[in-house]
């Protein structure tokens, strides 16, 4: 079994309430850490610490983060670990911090949304247990006939990439030597896990995470 790893947000009781919101930067909006290829620190100038206002009571007991913008995968050094234990993957852990919303008046400019000269020394008031995790290889392993898009197989549906949901059924070719706990999948939008990376992980007991079964 594959899955994709969604935030649990069983946690969020308002709508438009996330666990952490980025600090933005010039060009931020085109960083999602997704792309094996791309050194988004050097070639699209994101910061070498993401920064980021949050719920740190939530931050002290979670390992998955709900973030806006969705879609970085925000989460805690442990999990990392718990992921390498399953075996190796090529991965950048991306260093954050996640400060306090009591602060947020004095981080983020009102105005710009960007980072302000403020610094911030206690402690108590910032978290930087958490990484964004990008993978650095992809895993061509996509079964281009036996993946169907609406009926028809993905080679001739005229489709370039899948969400989630968007491929019944969705058919993976075992590479050689199998797959790592975590992979790339040049056509998916979302990374895959393995079963025995989440078994690892609920062994451990991490918090935060839902497993969407992919096939």
């Amino acid at each position: 079994m594959i899955h994709e790893l969604l935030p649990d947000v069983t946690h969020i009781t308002e709508d438009g309430v996330h666990d952490a919101e980025i600090i933005e930067f010039d060009g931020f909006e085109y960083v999602t850490f997704h792309e094996p290829s791309i050194d988004y620190q050097r070639e699209q100038g994101a910061p070498e610490v993401v920064e980021f206002v949050g719920n740190l009571e939530n931050a002290a007991w979670l390992d998955h983060l709900v973030t806006t913008p969705l879609g970085l995968l925000l989460v805690s050094k442990r999990m990392v670990r718990v992921l390498e234990s399953v075996g190796p993957f090529r991965h950048r852990a991306i260093p954050t911090v996640i400060y306090s919303k009591r602060i947020k008046h004095l981080v983020r400019d009102r105005f710009t949304r960007q980072r302000t000269w403020y610094p911030v020394t206690d402690p108590s008031m910032k978290n930087e247990d958490f990484v964004i995790l990008q993978l650095l290889e992809e895993t061509p392993c996509l079964d281009r006939e036996r993946t169907l898009v609406k009926g028809v197989p993905f080679h001739q549906s005229g489709e370039s990439v899948l969400g989630q949901d968007e491929a019944l059924p969705l058919v993976l070719r075992q590479p050689p030597g199998g797959f790592p706990p975590v992979f790339c999948v040049p056509e998916l939008t979302f990374y895959c896990f393995t079963e025995e990376a989440r078994q690892a992980c609920e062994a451990a007991e991490l918090k935060g995470l839902w497993w969407r079964p992919q096939r």
